[in-house]
């Protein structure tokens, strides 16, 4: 039957669309290869703990545990970077006494710098060893990707998987900092998981801490945040946060954190993270990591909310104030780096002079 000649025009319309989509795909694919093979630095995982009293007992793991994450069976480290120091005969160093894995989007190349430059400087303590990592999925624009690498020369602490950065996929970043933590820095006393939009008074942060050791009882259990209790799901087609029953069944979530503050003992990351898999996966990481997992394991929430500056006012408030007083412990999310320089050159200045009088 002839065709048209609308019809033909149409026909080849539609050939040279499908050549073009199948070229785009052939494109990502072997970018997406080449981004999942160039590891910076390879580390060879540990296969126990190399301190009998760790938490980190990866024997339990299972056998093919360091090539996946959740449901993902061929997880890959993109980069790597080993930051809790390994000493001479090849384990870790005891004095790490907090390790922060900061989730960041791969073009917050700014946000990245500003925290480097204020309260995730490592210099800020010199008895109290602190550990900084960023930590990403990969992107498919290649000069994107060469200029993350480039910023991980200079300065060592990204921590890159090979699952797509998207908002869909953060519960895949927060158990990769989980497992990251598990395989490369057993020697902490603390882990911190934060956002690259957060302003931390990292003194504060650390005087809190320190209320929590001790030399006889290491510290179990413990998990402190900000808590949402009573979570109720967004079912709105309109809210950012929307959930369909499909994907959360339930009138309401478990109580749990708000992710732009987490602070974890060692063990509950370790069992965080080995009973990862036991849930299917969700992709709000917050209710997902310290709600459903925490639940299960049995992890209660200490409330950190009366430390917190929660709205802007408290921050610009705070700021605008002609006397010197002590910040926020954590900044609201959606800090932008101008504010967090602001922040951290008054809190110098706060505790400057307070120490001053001392």
């Amino acid at each position: 039957m002839k065709l048209l000649r609308w019809e033909r025009a149409m026909r080849k319309l539609n050939l040279v669309f499908a050549f073009l989509v199948f070229v785009f795909l052939v494109n990502c694919y072997f970018y997406f290869q080449q981004s999942t093979n160039s590891v910076s630095v390879v580390f060879r995982p540990l296969q126990r703990p190399t301190n009998t009293h760790s938490p980190f007992n990866l024997s339990a793991l299972p056998a093919n545990d360091y090539r996946s994450l959740l449901n993902l069976k061929d997880f890959r480290f993109v980069l790597n970077n080993n930051r809790c120091n390994k000493s001479a005969n090849g384990g870790f160093d005891d004095s790490v006494f907090l390790i922060i894995f900061i989730h960041s989007a791969p073009n917050n190349f700014k946000k990245r710098l500003a925290i480097r430059e204020t309260w995730g400087n490592e210099s800020n303590f010199v008895n109290d060893k602190i550990r900084v990592i960023f930590t990403l999925g990969i992107v498919f624009d290649p000069s994107v990707q060469q200029s993350i690498e480039r910023e991980n020369a200079e300065y060592k602490d990204i921590v890159q998987g090979n699952f797509v950065d998207s908002y869909r996929n953060l519960s895949y970043k927060h158990v990769m900092g989980l497992k990251w933590v598990t395989y490369y820095c057993q020697n902490t006393k603390f882990v911190f998981k934060t956002d690259d939009d957060i302003f931390v008074d990292i003194f504060q942060l650390m005087f809190y801490l320190k209320g929590w050791l001790s030399e006889v009882f290491p510290l179990r259990n413990f998990m402190s945040c900000y808590v949402i209790s009573n979570p109720y799901p967004k079912r709105s087609v309109r809210s950012k946060w929307h959930v369909t029953y499909e994907e959360y069944p339930g009138k309401y979530y478990p109580e749990y954190c708000s992710g732009w503050g987490i602070l974890m003992s060692p063990d509950v990351v370790f069992r965080l993270y080995a009973h990862s898999r036991e849930v299917s996966y969700f992709w709000v990481d917050d209710v997902m990591i310290s709600g459903l997992l925490a639940q299960r394991i049995g992890v209660r929430h200490i409330d950190l909310t009366s430390k917190l500056a929660i709205e802007d006012d408290d921050v610009t408030g705070w700021l605008k104030k002609d006397e010197l007083s002590i910040p926020p412990l954590f900044g609201h999310p959606d800090t932008d780096t101008d504010t967090i320089y602001a922040l951290w050159n008054k809190s110098i200045k706060y505790y400057r002079t307070k120490y001053e009088r001392l």
